[in-house]
């Protein structure tokens, strides 16, 4: 079939994305299938089962692939005749606005293979360390992924997947094995087998679609041109380079929907204007696009994303700016128009991240300050010279370093040669405060977690706390180190991954999955939450206890086992009256670099289970507010279970200086320490940034951030009586974004719990 690009001409094809908005954002749950184009989900699972039955001893990374196989080439397929976009497969996973385990399908025919797997080791092969990661969750130490294995932070390589499509990889397998020789491992053989059913079958499902949308065309005559178009878009791509802008995004669709069917959280979507600008160029200087038609493609292909997600869950992130391998500023039109579709779409998802240079224009901090102002707030803004420096020092070489992928929501990667396992484990920083003042045990579950550090009332000075601190930290994070690490050896036999394996550079070359250490770079995350919460009680204790002997550290611990009940005057001391992080002041700012510091140093000493290093990072998304639940009354006047402080900000209501003083704290700092990522929560109220002055000063705000070498930083713009009435008359907020950690979400849409915990950012009380 030839190539029929969009045409600017065409009449009935644009100006659609309004009216059929409100259709769009209900595809996944008004899927019909034609039963004529495959089988049933029943007959498929009976299927999947019989091969599955015959093949028992086969490697699991061909089960794995021949499931998948089954799955595209017999499941069901739909096309909406509305959309310029085609994905759907009948495969049992046709909403995903729940977490893989909870769906009432288990996630899909081959989710549910790689979950029984990982139940099955679980119950195995790393039962052990699974069960010590269970108890540290359980007392509030720490979350993480089930069995301790991350497998939902993945990026492929985009650039590498357009230049040689589909076609393209399978004869890079076939060169691979060739050049191995008589060298080549039965488990390469069996990676390779993978590849070439996988990519095969994924050839074989865009015919399909190629077919059935000529199919429709003939049926459908009002849909006839955009039917047409898909049709040859589908007999193209994604075996071959996409030829056209459209090409190019129904190609990254589609892919990255095969990633996620085959088990992967797809957690980056890409550098946008670097990857996608050479083919709306092209069609831009050959006159088969407009900007305004190239606009309206973006938003139908964001929305997808949106209904995907229904603004639930915590979204994909396309990255914007930054810089190219040399060093030269990837900011071009195509920011700027995916920036005015982002605008006017006015949804929590898809996400964006902002890569800022010391070059950046004033063009760009302005356009982004504006979409802050005017509550569009699903984005962070990343510095980029931080961001890379704080890669290399971790080996990773300066061009690859240039081309890192914020992964999930801020932690970043070397996009197709790294698989940056962000989110193993979110360690609480706070809770080693509480264990170190009770031996190693957890007052609310009475178990013994940590090592015997002594009766804190024998503590002769702040020394002796920060060195039970210490230990505590130490015993927790080895211990996790070494289940993680176990976790991981386990995972070819938990989650063969051959669909996204041969996007990421060396998988092929190495004849290794993303499991078997198979990427160039193989990193594991450890996440610290809480930091502030850290800081503030052991300044507090260093303070009021040590230094000023206002009280003994035994009527701390009684009044902290109390829950402060009765001791309300030592909690408003506690609260009011010691030094806080976030306020620019000297104790506590540098006590707080003293525990980053620490942590970040421990965290890079482990080497992790594929073999690469294990990196540092400082947020805490929901942790704040679940590992806040299971953390007893602190030292900083904190109760039992309440949220602990949100990413790198300061504890809620404690940051009484300015805005600019928490920058000044946060920028304290070593932010090259924290290769993982981390995150400054800002709030404004509106009335800080309206009209033009406010607009200058935001953008001086961010400049300020950056300048002074923090490493990422989101906003919030609201106030409370906004807040109080969204809370009455929800249903004329219905899109009142807010900034919940590393996403956004419609302010309507959260728990009544989640409302209060975000009013309570900016009330500053006690």
């Amino acid at each position: 079939m030839s190539a029929q690009a969009v045409d600017v001409k065409a009449r009935g094809l644009w100006g659609t994305f309004e009216e059929c908005r409100d259709h769009l954002f209900k595809q996944y749950q008004e899927t019909r299938f034609d039963p004529d184009t495959g089988l049933s989900p029943e007959a498929l699972e009976a299927e999947v089962a019989s091969y599955l039955e015959a093949h028992r001893d086969e490697p699991r990374v061909l089960q794995k692939a021949n499931v998948f196989r089954i799955v595209m080439t017999h499941g069901q397929i739909a096309i909406d005749p509305q959309d310029w976009f085609v994905d759907k497969v009948n495969h049992g996973c046709l909403v995903r606005s729940l977490s893989c385990e909870d769906r009432p399908d288990g996630g899909g025919i081959l989710r549910r293979l790689s979950l029984r797997w990982l139940y099955d080791t679980m119950d195995g092969p790393i039962g052990e360390s699974t069960n010590w990661l269970r108890r540290a969750y359980r007392a509030g130490q720490a979350t993480g992924p089930k069995g301790g294995l991350d497998r939902g932070h993945i990026a492929p390589g985009w650039d590498a997947l357009f230049a040689a499509g589909l076609t393209g990889l399978l004869d890079k397998v076939a060169q691979a094995r060739e050049a191995l020789g008589t060298r080549v491992t039965p488990e390469q053989l069996a990676f390779y087998e993978a590849l070439e059913i996988v990519y095969r079958a994924a050839i074989e499902l865009s015919n399909r679609f190629a077919r059935l949308a000529l199919k429709m065309a003939d049926e459908l005559p009002k849909h006839r041109e955009r039917l047409l178009i898909i049709a040859s878009a589908m007999s193209n791509v994604p075996a071959n380079p996409p030829r056209t802008f459209h090409e190019a995004l129904q190609f990254h669709w589609l892919v990255h929907e095969l990633i996620e069917i085959e088990g992967e959280y797809v957690r980056s979507a890409g550098q946008f204007d670097r990857t996608f600008y050479p083919f709306y160029k092209a069609d831009i200087d050959a006159g088969r696009l407009t900007p305004e038609r190239a606009k309206e493609l973006i938003k139908f292909f964001w929305y997808k994303w949106y209904a995907r997600t229904q603004g639930r869950e915590n979204g994909k992130n396309f990255c914007f700016g930054g810089q190219y391998p040399d060093g030269t500023e990837i900011t071009n039109e195509l920011t700027y128009l995916a920036l005015d579709a982002f605008e006017e779409m006015n949804t929590p998802d898809p996400k964006l991240s902002l890569r800022f240079l010391p070059t950046s224009s004033e063009k760009l901090y302005r356009r982004v300050a504006e979409l802050i102002r005017d509550g569009h707030n699903s984005m962070v803004l990343m510095n980029d010279p931080v961001a890379v420096e704080a890669l290399v020092k971790r080996g990773i070489p300066l061009e690859d370093a240039r081309i890192y992928l914020p992964i999930g929501c801020y932690e970043p990667a070397v996009e197709g040669k790294q698989v940056g396992c962000t989110m193993n484990i979110t360690v609480n920083l706070a809770k080693g405060v509480e264990l170190a003042l009770n031996d190693g045990r957890d007052p609310t579950t009475g178990e013994q977690v940590g090592p015997h550090t002594g009766d804190a009332r024998s503590f002769a000075g702040f020394d002796d706390v920060w060195d039970a601190y210490v230990k505590q930290m130490d015993y927790f994070l080895e211990h996790a180190h070494d289940s993680i690490a176990a976790a991981e050896r386990a995972w070819p036999q938990i989650n063969p991954s051959p669909m996204v394996a041969g996007a990421i550079e060396d998988c092929i070359a190495r004849g290794k999955d993303v499991g078997q250490g198979g990427p160039r770079y193989n990193t594991v995350g450890f996440v610290g939450a809480g930091l502030a919460n850290a800081c503030d009680s052991l300044v507090a204790l260093k303070k009021a206890v040590y230094e000023e002997k206002r009280f003994t550290i035994g009527e701390v611990l009684e009044a902290l086992r109390a829950n402060f009940e009765g001791q309300e005057r030592m909690r408003q001391y506690l609260v009011n009256r010691t030094p806080k992080w976030g306020n620019n002041d000297p104790d506590a700012d540098g006590l707080a670099r003293r525990i980053a510091d620490y942590y970040c140093n421990k965290v890079h000493n482990f080497t992790n289970g594929r073999g690469g290093p294990c990196m540092a990072a400082l947020f805490s998304l929901t942790f704040a507010l679940h590992g806040g639940e299971r953390t007893g009354a602190l030292p900083d006047g904190r109760r039992a279970g309440e949220s602990l402080a949100p990413g790198l900000a300061a504890s809620y209501g404690r940051d009484r200086n300015s805005v600019t003083a928490l920058i000044d704290s946060v920028t304290k700092l070593d932010s090259t320490l924290t290769p993982n990522g981390a995150v400054l929560d800002v709030t404004l109220h509106p009335s800080a940034i309206k009209e033009e002055e406010g607009l200058e000063g935001l953008v001086a705000l961010i400049k300020t951030f950056l300048s002074k070498g923090g490493y990422a930083v989101q906003f919030n713009v609201f106030d409370v009586d906004t807040l109080r009435d969204a809370q009455r008359y929800p249903e004329r907020y219905s899109t009142l974004q807010v900034r919940v950690t590393g996403w956004s979400v419609y302010f309507t849409s959260l728990s009544r719990q989640e409302q209060e915990l975000y009013i309570a950012r900016i009330t500053h009380g006690n």
